[in-house]
């Protein structure tokens, strides 16, 4: 709907909803001089009422009720400068006419029902923060983002959006941050979409035997494609989910199509769809938090290849991890974890770390730092490692968890499984965290598929039925004599670019993404190279 079609459609509304009222207002002021009945005198309109004559009321009208004009969809909120105290929210209306957008917010009291707390009229919010309004890429809508700062850490958050004229969110309400000191637990995958499987995931999640405080999405989340308002049914179906958790995502390959024309990557247009519908600190498409006694950084890993910021991203994840080792070393924090798009290591069928300058680059960063985890998806299988290091098993090295298996599609492993791997799983499903002090323990949760030959469906679509448990293990913090021996000084940009052939870095990983991509055709490598000859040489 465009804004001219959304303008209209309110002010048919507006004019629909005046006409009892004029009605009502022609009735107060008519000539009509017929007298008025006398108390006690029946007649039609002032029956007396008997004991064995008892008088039905008049029916009451119902109010008229003028539907929101910009009624706020698709909300979800983020951390943002601290776990504890503040959240990010983002949300959108349709048209370019919104009026000033906002979020009414405050804690849950002790004491109130969270039936109370979610109705605000009853129990109005008390505090009020003007959003920021831009338009959404693509797509004559509003995006509207906001800050909230101050959050009581110690009672649940609750909160609505919008405005008095376009009209209100529900009241959501998300859980306060555990203390440090308190088990607490994170879901993570990728590859998700908007099919019957993507939305059985989702089902499963909200079911309170998977309560979480902290949702990690590892790219591919809408599958747009560049087709903008799949991005709103994405949100639209899973408003329930993220309007209440705490959702961190980082962008893949399937976002960067977002700004994909004639599968050309357009430079000055790189990545604005991702941005604009997350509402995430730092350069939003790479960033780093805590959450407790974790750190996380998360990057494009290469996703967002064509912006020319696949350096700047390794540089800021190489002091980022610098000053993680140290705080680890320091007994600040306990684990170090990553979390991308890209799998780093993979056995999925018909596919291997293609582009291997690139991996190279980054598991010589992660090994220098000392990572105890990295998560991420873009394969659709379900496969977790040994602790390894260079694709070799290794103490010392991180746990790779890919979990890709968000719902767009299952799909197979190579005959042969590498020896680095120590779990894999065909099907659909999550990995689920919990973190208590000095223990991280993984779980992941799954569905196989109908069978080999219809993959389409998972054995246990029903919501009545509940995933199965298919892979668990621990990660327990570095001793402190090997936390230490991480502590370096982070290389500079200008060293990184030194250290490595750049040229080779794009072109591999430019190939990578090009051979990841089954609709794209064969030639589109040769387009990279005639739009980009300086990425490519």
């Amino acid at each position: 709907m465009n804004s001219k079609t959304s303008t209209k459609r309110r002010h048919f509304l507006k004019l629909g909803a005046s006409v009892p009222v004029l009605g009502l207002m022609g009735a107060c002021g008519s000539d009509n001089t017929t007298p008025p009945a006398i108390a006690g005198t029946p007649s039609p309109t002032n029956p007396t009422e008997s004991p064995g004559n008892p008088v039905a009321p008049n029916p009451v009208e119902p109010p008229v009720v003028i539907p929101a004009s910009h009624p706020p969809r698709g909300v979800h909120a983020s951390l943002f400068s601290d776990a504890s105290t503040s959240r990010g929210l983002c949300w959108f209306t349709d048209g370019l006419d919104s009026p000033a957008a906002e979020i009414q917010w405050g804690p849950v009291p002790v004491g109130m029902s969270m039936e109370a707390a979610r109705n605000a009229v009853q129990n109005p919010l008390p505090n009020v923060t003007t959003a920021s309004t831009s338009q959404t890429t693509g797509l004559d809508n509003q995006t509207h983002k906001v800050v909230v700062n101050g959050i009581d850490p110690d009672q649940p958050f609750r909160y609505r959006v919008g405005s008095e004229m376009g009209g209100w969110s529900d009241v959501f309400i998300i859980a306060p941050t555990p203390k440090a000191n308190e088990a607490w637990t994170m879901v993570h995958f990728g590859d998700h979409g908007i099919g019957e499987l993507p939305q059985r995931l989702t089902a499963e999640l909200m079911k309170p035997r998977h309560k979480h405080d902290l949702l990690l999405l590892a790219g591919d989340l809408s599958y747009a494609n560049g087709e903008q308002p799949i991005w709103d049914v994405w949100f639209d179906q899973n408003q329930a989910l993220l309007a209440t958790t705490t959702t961190m995502a980082v962008p893949g390959n399937h976002e960067n199509k977002d700004s994909v024309a004639a599968n050309v990557p357009l430079l000055p247009f790189k990545d604005y769809a991702f941005n604009n519908r997350f509402n995430q600190p730092g350069d939003v498409s790479f960033f780093s938090f805590d959450y407790n006694r974790v750190h996380f950084f998360g990057f494009t890993a290469g996703a967002f290849l064509e912006d020319g910021k696949i350096l700047k991203e390794m540089a800021a994840l190489e002091a980022d991890l610098a000053m993680a080792a140290l705080r680890r070393a320091l007994g600040q924090i306990d684990f170090i974890v990553i979390f991308q798009h890209y799998t780093i290591w993979t056995d999925q069928e018909g596919r291997a770390p293609g582009n291997p300058t690139l991996i190279a680059v980054e598991d010589q960063i992660l090994l220098r730092y000392g990572v105890d985890m990295v998560l991420c998806g873009h394969d659709h299988v379900y496969q977790r490692s040994k602790p390894m290091m260079l694709g070799l098993a290794n103490p010392l090295g991180y746990v790779q968890v890919m979990t890709g298996t968000g719902g767009q599609s299952i799909r197979e492993f190579e005959p042969e499984i590498s020896a680095w791997s120590e779990k894999h799983f065909v099907g659909l499903g999550f990995s689920k965290y919990t973190i208590s002090p000095g223990k991280i323990v993984s779980q992941y949760f799954g569905t196989p598929p109908m069978s080999s030959d219809d993959r389409s469906r998972v054995q246990h679509e029903n919501i009545e039925s509940d995933f199965e448990l298919v892979d668990e293990f621990e990660i327990r913090p570095r001793p402190l004599r090997i936390a230490k021996s991480f502590v370096k000084p982070p290389r500079t940009e200008q060293e990184l670019a030194k250290a490595h052939d750049w040229q080779r870095i794009y072109a591999h990983t430019l190939a990578r993404n090009c051979a990841h991509e089954q609709t794209m055709p064969k030639s589109t490598l040769h387009e990279y190279q005639r739009i980009y000859p300086n990425l490519l040489g």
